[in-house]
């Protein structure tokens, strides 16, 4: 398969490149024995391997959550950051971190931020029986202007933790180690495993809810199961890396239009596209020549926003 290919050679090239750069020799010799105590197996096995599977996970997961939203609202804008799953995510763990400064609970708090956000925006949105899209994308966009300015309040109010919670809003994973990644890692594997059997049902979703419905599909127990899923993944997210952008909206939609509409074949595809996406911008991050590293979050930006904007006029030109 073409994709886990892809992110077996991105995963190799980071392992390498680096504001220390490792040797095709010095890369095969950590590999290859991982228990030696030398410089080069503690930058592979300690620093950049870890680095490098939080950026997979995250990638993979904010992409999946972002093709099931955008088949549940059946709206290709719909994504974990547009209707607000992202910055719920961000502020219920900031609001941890303040509250309970370090405690086990950040991932509690980001998960519960989350999820209360897309349930919010979900419904308000949702008038007389029906979730109007274009409201639940401008609600979910309201919601992430007010949190963002909550989550700003409590930074002001703590300025001893600003300069920590302001970076890892900007999104990153650098310095992660393998403590920190491990449940996580269960958690956002678990939770991408258990959406795969609901393909049928996000087909029919993809099709309209009043569809969805004649199809056999329980709307509202499903769909409410499935924002779980997805706010879960995202919260995951959030934990490890902040806030990152633009990767749940874009992945899913090259996704279908290069493999089509089946969510069979997308939602695998989706998480091993999505991990490419964000270890290559990770990489990119890492070392910049003359600037050094920097966020995650601001290289996704610059890579997936244009994208963004093009999907904007292309479905305003369609429309119109």
């Amino acid at each position: 398969m073409i994709p886990l290919g892809l992110l077996i050679l991105a995963l190799i090239l980071g392992l390498g490149y680096g504001p220390v750069s490792l040797s095709w020799h010095q890369l095969l010799t950590s590999i290859e024995a991982p228990g030696l105590s030398t410089v080069s197996n503690v930058i592979v096995w300690d620093i950049r391997l870890p680095r490098l599977i939080a950026a997979a996970l995250v990638g993979g997961s904010l992409a999946l959550a972002g093709a099931i939203m955008q088949a549940l609202f059946k709206n290709p804008l719909a994504d974990p950051y547009i209707i607000g799953a992202s910055s719920g995510a961000g502020f219920g763990a900031v609001m941890v971190s303040l509250l309970w400064p370090g405690s086990d609970f950040l991932g509690l708090g980001a998960f519960s931020g989350s999820l209360a956000a897309v349930f919010a925006a979900y419904v308000l949105a949702r008038g007389q029986g029906r979730v109007h899209m274009l409201t639940l994308i401008l609600i979910g966009y309201a919601l992430s202007l007010v949190l963002g300015a909550f989550t700003t309040f409590a930074m002001l109010a703590n300025r001893q933790t600003m300069s920590q919670i302001f970076a890892w809003e900007l999104g990153g994973i650098h310095g992660i180690g393998w403590t920190r990644l491990l449940w996580p890692t269960v958690i956002m594997l678990g939770t991408s495993l258990s959406v795969l059997p609901a393909a049928p049902e996000l087909n029919a979703y993809y099709l309209g809810e009043e569809q969805a419905h004649y199809l056999g599909v329980n709307v509202a127990l499903t769909q409410s199961w499935l924002l779980i899923l997805a706010s879960l993944l995202t919260a995951m997210a959030v934990y490890l890396a902040g806030l990152i952008g633009f990767v749940g909206l874009v992945i899913p939609h090259i996704v279908r239009r290069l493999y089509g509409a089946d969510h069979a074949t997308i939602l695998p595809l989706v998480f091993l596209i999505g991990a490419v996406f964000l270890v290559v911008a990770d990489i990119i991050a890492e070392h910049i020549p003359g600037i050094g590293t920097v966020p995650l979050g601001l290289v996704s930006a610059v890579i997936g926003g244009p994208y963004f904007i093009y999907l904007l006029i292309k479905t305003r030109v369609v429309k119109s």
